[in-house]
C-alpha cells in the first residue's frame, strides 16, 4: 500500500464511518486539528513501512473514535504490518494508545497514574490490554502546535526513557529484525523506533540531543 492509497482509505474509513454513525457527526465536526493531523502522520507512517518492504492491510470497516487513549482490541479498525519476509502478521498499527513503562516494571506491585503513558501513534506486537514498553516497534508523538518550543522536547524525552534504556553502540531496531529495509539502528534497549512528529519547522533545529537517545524528529506538514 502506498501513500495515496492508505490517504484513501483512511478518507473511506471516515466516510464509512458517517454513514454507520451518523449519531456521531457531532463528534467528528468537533474534531481538532490535534486528531486530523494524528491520521496524516499515519498515512506517512504507512507509506514508510511499505517503502521499507512492509504489507499493510486495514482491519475493519469503520472507525470509532476514541475519547481518549487507552487499551488494545483486535475487535477495533487497526492496521496489521507483515513480515516482508515470512508475510506472517509480526506487527499491528493503533492509534490513541497507552503503554506499560519500563520504570512500572522496574518498581513492580500496583499500578499507580505513573505506570502507563501515551502515545498517539504505535506500531506493536500486543495484541490486547496495554502494552508493554518492550511489545513497541515504533511509538510515534503528534504535535500540531503552530509554534514549536522546548517544552515538547522534555515532554518526549520523558516517554523515550519510559520506553527503552540508552545503549551503545546502537543496534538494529526491531522492525529491521523483522525485515525491514534499510536497517534502522537505534542506541535504545529494547530497540524501539521513536518518531516526533510536527508542523512547526523550526522543531527540526531541536534535533540533535534527542537523536542521542534513538528519537527522529520528523518535519511532516500536511
Amino acid at each position: 500500500m502506498n501513500r495515496n492509497a492508505a490517504i484513501t482509505q483512511i478518507k473511506s474509513v471516515f466516510a464509512a464511518y458517517r454513514q454507520v454513525r451518523p449519531a456521531d457527526a457531532a463528534l467528528l465536526r468537533g474534531l481538532k486539528n490535534g486528531k486530523l493531523y494524528e491520521l496524516f502522520v499515519l498515512s506517512e507512517l504507512i507509506k514508510d513501512l511499505s517503502l521499507r518492504g512492509f504489507g499493510i492491510t486495514f482491519i475493519g470497516t469503520t472507525l470509532k473514535f476514541k475519547g481518549g487513549h487507552g487499551k488494545i482490541k483486535l475487535a477495533d479498525p487497526h492496521f496489521e504490518v507483515s513480515n516482508p519476509q515470512s508475510k506472517s502478521t509480526d506487527w499491528r498499527i493503533f492509534v490513541d494508545i497507552e503503554f506499560e513503562t519500563l520504570g512500572h516494571q522496574h518498581n513492580g506491585g500496583p499500578c499507580d497514574k505513573s505506570c502507563r503513558h501515551e502515545l498517539d501513534v504505535v506500531v506493536t506486537k500486543a495484541t490486547i490490554g496495554y502494552p508493554l514498553y518492550s511489545e513497541i516497534g515504533l511509538g510515534i508523538e503528534c504535535k500540531a502546535v503552530a509554534h514549536f518550543e522546548k517544552e515538547l522536547i522534555k515532554e518526549v524525552l520523558g516517554v523515550r526513557r519510559e520506553l527503552s534504556l540508552l545503549t551503545q553502540p546502537p543496534q538494529p531496531s526491531s522492525l529491521t529484525t523483522s525485515g525491514g529495509v534499510p536497517p534502522t539502528f537505534v542506541p535504545a534497549n529494547p530497540p524501539s523506533e521513536f518518531w516526533l512528529a510536527f508542523i512547526d519547522g523550526r522543531g527540526s533545529s531541536y534535533s540533535k540531543s534527542p537523536s542521542a537517545f534513538g528519537i527522529e524528529l520528523r518535519h511532516l506538514r500536511p
